[in-house]
């Protein structure tokens, strides 16, 4: 086995990672056979998108209804040799909204057989979170319809995506204007032609206003309107992921702001605070840290009883005392606890942070400052983007065959003892390891029975070295042991024999005898380098020393 065979393992791991990650699966369909074949792995992630035992095809997992439309797809796709792309609802009885999309495209196999192949995608955790925007989303329509201000959005493509009954109401639009999907122009030009912009051509104002709609800036400003009264028009973009996703306009009746201003100054910065924080959990607590307003989601999520909210006014004091009774911010007097976080919320100040809660759940939660006084949070679930970033720091620091530590993580170690040495004047050591008769066993018995090697030789070095040691894979057959809190020389002389010994011994793998050996070299910190590399260097040249001797054996750098 060649020092690139640890890579292409590694590669295939990572597919079946992607596979199980991703959820994504891979079919085949021999268009002669008419028949449809899944690998393993996908049959797997077949079985766990339906819930059901265990299917032999795509096919299987959907109802009469959907599989019809499939194979009919799939059967004009095949032999008319086109690309296609199909979602179908996956018959599962314990989720309403499992799916996937089937993709497939013609090919051709080596010796010209005509095949048609592709994959398929769970987008189940797709369509829940589709579902639950559109939960959201009605709500907000039910807060935006209590709002006496008129209140449209429209996306990034200026189409009317949501608005109130007081939108087309306090504008004046007919009925038959107004509906999903309604182009921002189409408004532009009704008040155009009714003499709202003044006079002129009606289609130049449409294309002025219909441009400076694009730039997607800020504004505010009075309008009058041509039957009377007077209009304060105020727009802000808002942003999903760090990109501009539409336009959020509120429209205000100031005709008699002298008695209504306060009130209305008061709805409009909620509505803008609610509208910046969307989506998620929302609350909102006025300048004397009494709840105004939350949604649903927002005790859901956090998992609130009724009674907290029975009465007329909750106080946010109330809240706080019970997620401390309930261990949400660690050990510690409850009260006291209780007194701080109140006092920290009274400061008014915007703020994000990532907090952990008493199961495990990771929640975002950002708190805004509300001028006129008060402030909304948003609380967002987090926890699988937490647990993901965790399998990829695991995946960035470990080697894919053996479970050791790799270079990467070998690395930080290392840095981490020459800071440890430095400052305790200890002293470390490194045994960079190479196998002797590795390639033999590789060519003779096949690349499968070198990785069995390598495992088992893993699982010695783990053996031979305290729990403190770091033993680590640098790739190949090349491996590298960290001693800590070395004494002398005798020490770390003890360790590589108990190596070379073990490694030495002849072994049974898979009913094979197989005899290899070691050849180690030593360096120590500092009399052999006070650097990472100046320290591997000189345990990898006299491990080249203890090979040249006759292999199966050690030697210290101060010695090759």
């Amino acid at each position: 086995m060649d020092t690139n065979s640890g890579d292409a393992c590694t590669e295939g791991r990572q597919l079946e990672l992607i596979q199980r990650i991703g959820r994504v699966g891979f079919w085949e369909f021999n268009t002669a056979a008419q028949s449809m074949v899944l690998p393993p792995a996908s049959l797997d992630l077949l079985h766990t998108l339906a819930a059901s035992p265990r299917p032999n095809s795509l096919l299987d997992v959907l109802s009469d209804t959907e599989r019809k439309r499939l194979q009919k797809t799939l059967v004009h796709a095949a032999h008319q040799q086109l690309e296609f792309s199909l979602e179908v609802k996956v018959d599962n009885k314990t989720e309403d909204h499992a799916a996937m999309i089937v993709r497939g495209a013609p090919f051709e196999t080596s010796s010209g057989t005509p095949m048609f192949a592709g994959t398929f995608q769970d987008i189940t955790r797709e369509k829940r979170v589709e579902a639950e925007r559109e939960e959201v989303i009605t709500q907000l329509q039910s807060l935006l319809d209590a709002l006496p201000q008129g209140v449209s959005v429209i996306d990034k493509d200026l189409r009317l995506v949501l608005w109130n009954r007081r939108f087309h109401e306090i504008l004046d639009f007919p009925q038959r204007l107004v509906y999903r999907y309604a182009r921002f122009e189409d408004f532009v030009r009704f008040n155009a032609e009714r003499g709202e912009y003044g006079p002129g051509d009606p289609e130049d104002k449409v294309l002025a206003q219909v441009e400076r709609a694009k730039k997607f800036e800020a504004h505010k400003f009075e309008r009058h309107l041509t039957g009377g009264g007077t209009l304060q028009v105020d727009g802000f973009p808002f942003k999903f992921s760090g990109a501009i996703s539409g336009f959020v306009t509120i429209y205000t009746d100031i005709s008699e702001r002298k008695k209504t201003e306060e009130q209305l100054i008061r709805q409009r910065d909620v509505m803008k605070t609610i509208i910046d924080n969307f989506p998620g959990a929302i609350s909102l607590f006025d300048s004397d840290l009494k709840m105004a307003a939350c949604n649903e989601q927002f005790k859901t999520l956090l998992e609130l009883p009724a009674h907290l909210f029975a009465t007329q006014e909750t106080h946010f004091e109330d809240l706080i005392r019970f997620n401390a009774n309930r261990g949400e911010y660690g050990p510690g007097d409850t009260e006291v606890l209780t007194a701080q976080i109140t006092e920290r919320a009274r400061n008014f100040t915007a703020h994000r942070i990532e907090r952990p809660r008493h199961d495990g759940q990771w929640l975002e939660i950002r708190g805004t400052p509300i001028p006129s006084g008060g402030f909304v949070t948003s609380y967002i679930d987090i926890t699988e983007r937490k647990k993901t970033e965790e399998r990829i720091r695991v995946l960035a620091l470990q080697d894919a065959l053996t479970g050791l530590p790799n270079r990467l993580h070998l690395n930080d170690q290392v840095e981490q003892a020459l800071e440890r040495a430095a400052s305790a004047l200890q002293k470390f050591a490194i045994l960079f390891l190479d196998l002797d008769g590795f390639k033999k066993v590789n060519d003779s018995y096949g690349h499968d029975m070198g990785d069995i090697l390598l495992i088992h030789v893993a699982q010695l070095l783990k053996s031979a070295v305290r729990e403190t040691d770091v033993a680590a894979r640098l790739g190949g057959d090349e491996f590298v042991v960290l001693l800590h809190d070395v004494t002398d020389q005798a020490m770390v002389a003890t360790v590589a024999q108990k190596i070379v010994q073990s490694v030495g011994a002849p072994c049974e793998l898979e009913g094979v005898q197989i005899t290899i050996g070691a050849s180690i070299g030593i360096a120590i910190y500092p009399q052999d380098g006070e650097t990472r590399e100046a320290l591997l260097k000189a345990a990898d040249h006299a491990m080249y020393a203890a090979k040249s001797a006759g292999k199966g054996s050690y030697r210290f750098s101060s010695a090759a």
